[in-house]
């Protein structure tokens, strides 16, 4: 991968927490913490998901460089979200521990050579790579939720109150 290429997906990454920020600012706390169904997810608890999702994506990439080829750790979603009450915790006071992580990753991730950069971890037998984790299991991860957050507006406003 270029040197431009790592830059790029550096940007792309610390850009996330603006996309997260801009979809639901302005956003009422009832339209926060509404869900769109029984086992569906309300906004905060999708914000919460994606917050999870880096504090694990940290462990992964971290793990990778020190330790390569290692198993990629995976986590059950739906339990971290269930379990963690994110409707009782302010979106804000999640993209602000979203902002730092970020942060935080990007300061390693520019530090890292090609040779790291290119290390790899094993998700079954498939080697995942830095660049991966960051580019997918992140970037196009959050972008997927950008979607689904859109669709929760959505349902909200068609719902009758």
């Amino acid at each position: 991968m270029s040197v431009s290429a790592r830059a790029a997906s550096i940007v792309n990454y610390v850009g996330t927490k603006d996309k997260i920020q801009n979809k639901v600012k302005d956003l009422p706390e009832d339209l926060l913490v509404w869900q769109p169904g029984p086992g569906k997810w309300s906004i905060n608890e999708i914000v919460g998901h994606l917050l999870d999702s880096n504090i694990v994506n940290s462990y992964r990439i971290r793990k990778i460089i020190s330790e390569p080829i290692t198993p990629i750790v995976t986590f059950a979603h739906e339990g971290w979200v269930s379990q963690q009450l994110f409707n009782k915790t302010t979106v804000e006071e999640m993209l602000t521990a979203y902002e730092a992580l970020t942060a935080y990753n990007a300061t390693l991730l520019r530090k890292l050579n090609e040779e790291q950069w290119q290390r790899y971890g094993l998700k079954g037998e498939e080697p995942i790579s830095i660049a991966h984790i960051v580019d997918s299991f992140i970037c196009n991860h959050v972008e997927k939720h950008m979607g689904q957050i859109d669709r929760n507006i959505e349902a909200y406003n068609r719902e009758e109150r």
